[in-house]
């Protein structure tokens, strides 16, 4: 997406809805094995059901960073260790449309990215404080899950991970 750029609900309606929605569907579908798309496939997910031409204008944008950019998605190396590392963040207030906070993690096991996630919180955070601290908490979540799988499957993990 447009650095700086934040969509809202207002605006001229798109043409073609349905087209938005199956162009969306299909970035979200990628975002699976692109991370570095995930959380602007995110933010115009949340538009679906009723597209702007500014919407659009952020998914041609995709695009065109993808046509630029394209990748060879999720490349695992072997780094002779098993370590957990978690990198998260969140902003305050992030969507004008509702005011509630975006958080984003990305784990890494043996300097390889295994999880991500970017999701809109589920409550309107009083301070960017709490908005961080609800981001740290979803990452926990998610450490402490990918360390009993591992376990699970017979891979030992060095604990504490690190976040």
């Amino acid at each position: 997406m447009v650095p700086n750029v934040q969509l809202t609900q207002e605006g001229m309606s798109f043409e073609d809805p349905e087209r938005y929605r199956r162009l969306v569907g299909k970035l979200n579908y990628l975002a699976v094995t692109r991370p570095d798309i995930a959380y602007s496939v995110s933010v115009v997910s949340q538009y679906m059901s009723s597209p702007t031409i500014d919407h659009w204008a952020a998914v041609e944008h995709i695009l065109c960073y993808l046509k630029g950019a394209p990748g060879p998605g999720i490349v695992y190396q072997n780094h002779d260790h098993m370590r957990i590392e978690c990198f998260a963040d969140a902003d305050w207030i992030g969507s004008k449309d509702d005011r509630r906070s975006t958080s984003g993690y990305c784990v890494f096991v043996g300097g390889n990215l295994v999880s991500w996630k970017s999701k809109n919180q589920n409550v309107v955070s009083h301070s960017s404080a709490e908005s961080e601290y609800r981001a740290m908490a979803q990452s926990a979540c998610e450490i402490i899950w990918i360390h009993h799988l591992l376990n699970e499957i017979g891979l030992k993990t060095p604990m504490p991970a690190q976040l």
